[in-house]
């Protein structure tokens, strides 16, 4: 019962991720129940027609819409809860985490965020099926979910890091099952030898089971729900209980079926006793077999855990650039394909009136696998712009990027395609000459992974150790018109500050005003470009270190399952350590033979991990296997010294 309760204590902390993971999706606090996914792709009304139709939608149905944006302008990595209008929420609420107080704003917070993307529903949800049908008739796509923890449940047992946390439990369990089993194999027996029918037996022990393990769920349960109602909040106890008990349940039908499973192949029986065998050497075999899974799963997690660990820390190097790029904003365009075309000569200059300002941060990268071609010694070319490295470089180390000399890449550039490239997409009075001849070429320093923008997709960056970055003296000067358009509409191209990007929008009578004096439906808009690299970022960050708990909690499952095998040995063997440990032999000489053969088979599990992952996760498997391999002899020293004492004190 014990330790079955620090198993369901390991299940209500996963209960408690679960709770924490409802509650940032679905903040109990704004009494959010439901949220809806706004999707743009297929519309052709402009941002701010959306926002206004959206707006107006929320007042008429007391929807009570807030849009999910990450907090720019704070330090930590937070969120903020837009409202479309005026609503009676509080400013600031807590979360189930307790982390710093969330904070709902005003709709001027959404002046130039893009209209797509995530909104709860604080208020009534009954019409939000008129919504959907109005936003419908114009091209908008909306997707409605609905909080519920078991589909919080399902989403955690789809993560690899939550799976493994269960199946830790599930090995647990199984070996809990194991360990009871073989101390009730003796009484088992007498009662069949006292005429006890075998199903009687079963039933009896399988409750017994039960029971222990449904104790020690409810205290678990109890005091859980205490703490969470008293620490975090008692609205809160409700979710909680739910997750936290249907974990237990599922996990409790599990191990009664194992322990079932295990008990069939261990049928109670008195022959054990007429031909004087220990009544645990049935249990051997399904000792052997767990013992190996745990073992398997130990190592074999070992290898995703520590990917896990390493995709946590450039989650968190990739929030600490976007914040770098918290007051860069991109242009929307809003507007038909032959208006673009039109304003093709407003947007040249207005670059050109940026970069001279020092306010226009350039990026576009062309990879291998995109461009189709042979670059060499790197895996990609980012064409960057100064304004961009001293976003990306600022904090640095110094040397972080070194010079390459331009006759190192000029072969690669006219192989691989990518002057004839840049020739095409040059200004017309370039196009004779070739523009790569006037950039400045650099790569990053051991240890460095520069952030470059991929070429279409400026809104994901790429961490890149063995990227050419190919410094452009001007965006402007090295790209036509028409191209530098195409790559500011996919943010390729981003400016500091809305305030000055207006002001540059108007300077280039692209304002909203100057262009429907010029006759134009369509119209730009100013948007930041952190808000779902932020929020993605933030994300990962939150899920990643799980894997790292579960590795932990099969650590623990493998020990438990080591130390019940090791024991039902040392009970089968007891008869013979006892006169040698007696005679004078050491511990080591009596134990060498079992340990050197479970030693031997952890190195084939191993080897067959290691083949089945590839050898780049060696260094995590390898340790995981040295705590196998430290465990093992531990737990057979322990049970057999544990075994030596119970027989010379006749309780054995």
């Amino acid at each position: 019962m014990i330790v079955a309760g620090a198993l369901f204590g390991l299940l209500a902390l996963v209960a408690t991720i679960v709770t924490d993971i409802l509650d940032r999706d679905f903040p109990r606090a704004l009494g959010a129940e439901t949220r809806i996914g706004v999707d743009l792709n297929k519309s052709q009304l402009s941002d701010n027609e959306v926002f206004q139709k959206l707006t107006e939608l929320d007042a008429g149905l007391n929807l009570g819409l807030a849009k999910i944006a990450p907090d720019l302008a704070g330090d930590r990595d937070q969120r903020v809860f837009a409202t479309l209008n005026d609503r009676n929420l509080p400013a600031s609420f807590g979360w189930f985490s307790g982390d710093a107080a969330g904070k709902v704003v005003g709709r001027d917070r959404l002046a130039n965020s893009p209209p797509d993307g995530t909104y709860l529903v604080t208020g009534d949800d009954g019409r939000l099926g008129e919504l959907e049908d109005a936003l419908g008739q114009v091209g908008v796509r909306v997707t409605r979910t609905e909080a519920s923890v078991a589909s919080s449940l399902e989403f955690v047992m789809k993560e690899g890091s939550f799976g493994a946390a269960i199946l830790a439990a599930f090995a647990l369990i199984a070996a809990l099952a194991l360990f009871w089993l073989s101390m009730k194999a003796r009484s088992r027996a007498l009662r069949v030898l006292g005429g006890c029918p075998t199903t009687r037996i079963q039933a009896q022990d399988l409750g017994g089971f039960a029971g222990g393990l449904l104790i020690s769920a409810s205290v678990v349960t109890a005091v859980a729900a205490v703490y969470v109602g008293t620490s975090r909040g008692w609205m809160y106890v409700s979710p909680y209980l739910k997750s936290l008990i249907g974990l237990e349940l599922a996990v409790i039908a599990v191990s009664l079926l194992a322990a079932l499973a295990m008990s069939a192949s261990a049928w109670p029986s008195a022959t054990m006793l007429a031909t004087r065998q220990p009544a645990v050497k049935s249990l051997r075999t399904a000792a052997v077999v767990v013992q190996a899974l745990t073992f398997l799963l130990v190592v074999s997690a070992a290898g995703p855990a520590w990917a896990a660990y390493q995709n946590s820390t450039a989650a968190a190097a990739e929030t600490a650039q976007w914040k770098q790029l918290a007051d860069q904003v991109a242009i929307t365009f809003g507007m038909s394909d032959e208006e673009m075309t039109s304003v093709e000569p407003k947007i040249g200059k207005m670059v050109q009136d940026a970069e001279s300002r020092g306010e226009a941060a350039f990026s576009y990268t062309f990879s291998e696998s995109t461009f189709q071609s042979d670059f060499g010694q790197y895996s990609a070319v980012a064409f960057v712009n100064q304004r961009w490295l001293d976003l990306m470089t600022g904090s640095a180390p110094p040397q972080s990027l070194s010079p390459v000399p331009s006759d190192r890449v000029r072969d690669m550039l006219r192989t691989s395609g990518l002057d004839e490239q840049l020739a095409i997409m040059a200004r017309p009075e370039e196009s004779g000459g070739k523009p790569s001849s006037t950039f400045k070429y650099l790569q990053p320093a051991e240890g460095f992974k520069l952030p470059v923008s991929e070429g279409g997709s400026g809104q994901s960056l790429k961490f890149l150790d063995d990227v050419l970055v190919a410094v452009v003296p001007s965006a402007h000067d090295a790209f036509n018109d028409s191209n530098l358009t195409s790559m500011m509409s996919t943010a390729n191209v981003v400016f500091t500050g809305t305030a000055k990007t207006q002001e540059l929008l108007e300077r280039a009578s692209l304002s909203t005003q100057a262009l429907r004096g010029a006759g134009f439906k369509g119209e730009l808009g100013v948007v930041y470009i952190a808000e779902e690299g932020i929020l993605r970022a933030q994300f990962t960050a939150y899920v990643v270190w799980l894997m790292n708990l579960a590795l932990i909690a099969l650590f623990v499952a493998f020990a438990v399952a080591a130390v019940v095998s090791a024991l039902i040995t040392s009970l089968l063997q007891a008869k013979r350590d006892f006169p040698l440990r007696l005679s004078g032999r050491s511990w080591a000489g009596i134990l060498q033979s079992r340990v050197s053969r479970e030693l031997v088979a952890g190195v084939v599990l191993v080897a067959a991990v290691l083949l089945f992952q590839g050898l780049g996760s060696t260094g995590p498997v390898l340790v995981a296997a040295v705590f196998g391999f430290v465990v093992v002899p531990l737990s057979h020293l322990s049970t057999a010294r544990w075994c030596f004492a119970g027989v010379g004190k006749r309780r054995i």
